[in-house]
């Protein structure tokens, strides 16, 4: 992650959400006519399909991909493709069930998105990256999953947090401690790492991060870029203990 550019928070946000921020420099492709086709899963065809989303008021109607559900249901995809992510991942989009004149819901510019379908569900599918891998580095993590599926004929839209990111061991949890405690009063993205770090090991249900966390805004006074990461990050974790 580029700290205050590969990373803002939270959820794939729709029009009731909060900001993500996951790649400010992708490329987003408008209904490329097939591009990247050979990443669809069985259960996705190519824009060819005689179906288009809703009117609305944030992409064109013109389906980029097609969801294809077990139940008989189908769900078109509108918006932009970040081609230059593998596998292929989706921003600035909506949903809209074929067939119908209005849309599931937008979800916006400033996040990533992986849609996949498992029998009669869609999942979309967040994604921000989190510093969870080995030697606490940053990769790829799930954080909220909509579901989208139908009860009768009605679409239904459920928001999920993903309680599975990978948690901190005590030895994680103790370097990040250390590391907070030590350092020095300069502001600049290593700390933002450090931050971010506090925050997995809050997750992690470790108290003193948790106090560290909160404190870190005062004692290095954020702004600008730093201040939205930080205040995502917050949001975040807010909600994430709201739904213990």
């Amino acid at each position: 992650m580029t700290f205050s550019i590969l990373f803002v928070i939270f959820a794939c946000k729709q029009t009731s959400g909060n900001d993500t921020e996951y790649n400010e420099n992708r490329e987003l492709i408008a209904n490329p006519e097939g591009k990247q086709k050979d990443t669809f899963s069985e259960n996705e065809t190519s824009i060819d399909n005689n179906c288009s989303c809703a009117k609305n008021d944030f992409t064109e109607t013109k389906s980029d991909t097609i969801y294809k559900l077990s139940n008989g249901k189908s769900i078109a995809l509108c918006g932009f493709r970040n081609v230059e992510n593998n596998p292929v991942d989706f921003s600035e989009f909506v949903l809209s069930v074929c067939g119908e004149n209005k849309i599931i819901d937008f979800w916006d510019a400033t996040q990533n998105c992986n849609l996949r379908v498992s029998k009669d569900t869609l999942f979309v599918e967040e994604l921000i990256n989190l510093p969870t891998k080995e030697n606490r580095n940053y990769e790829t993590n799930i954080w909220g999953i909509d579901k989208i599926y139908f009860v009768k004929d009605k679409v239904i839209k459920k928001h999920l947090l993903n309680k599975n990111i990978r948690k901190y061991s005590e030895k994680e949890i103790s370097k990040t401690l250390e590391e907070y405690e030590n350092a020095n009063q300069k502001l600049n993205n290593e700390k933002m790492e450090l931050v971010n770090r506090l925050f997995i090991a809050s997750i992690s249900e470790n108290k003193n991060a948790r106090k560290y966390f909160y404190e870190f805004n005062g004692k290095y006074e954020l702004d600008g870029a730093f201040a939205e990461e930080y205040n995502d990050l917050k949001s975040m974790l807010e909600l994430w203990e709201s739904k213990k």
